[in-house]
This record gives C-alpha cells, sequence and structure tokens, in this order.
C-alpha cells in the first residue's frame, strides 16, 4: 500500500467535510501528530489508528485500499 496516496485520501476527505486535524483528532481518538504523520505519508500506523480514523470520515477501507495499491 502506497501511505503517500493513502495519506492524501485521508487528508482530502478530512478537508472536504471541513475538519482540522484537531477535529478529526477528537472525533477519532487518534493524536494529532499520528494524523498528521499519516497524512504525510509517513509512519506505520497499527489498523486500528486507520480504522478509527476511516469510521470517523465514513470512509471504506477496501475501497481506499485498492486506490493506494
Amino acid at each position: 500500500m502506497d501511505l503517500t496516496i493513502f495519506g492524501k485520501i485521508i487528508r482530502e476527505k478530512r478537508n472536504a467535510l471541513h475538519l482540522k486535524q484537531e477535529d478529526l483528532s477528537a472525533k477519532s481518538g487518534v493524536a494529532i501528530k499520528t494524523i498528521h504523520s499519516i497524512e504525510m505519508g509517513k509512519g506505520n500506523p497499527a489498523i486500528k489508528t486507520i480504522l478509527r480514523i476511516f469510521d470517523t470520515l465514513e470512509l471504506d477501507f477496501i475501497v481506499v485500499s485498492a486506490k493506494s495499491l
């Protein structure tokens, strides 16, 4: 999975919902630092973390995974 594309999809969806990273952090329970890292395509986030963000943004993990392959 290309983490750069993955992060870009998350950032675009967050922006489309007019959420700041702080808002996403508060709603998902994921640290702002982690969200920033994921959006920059860095790090190796746990699947649990990814699913919490996806749940909050109402993203489908299967669809996004296919786009980032």
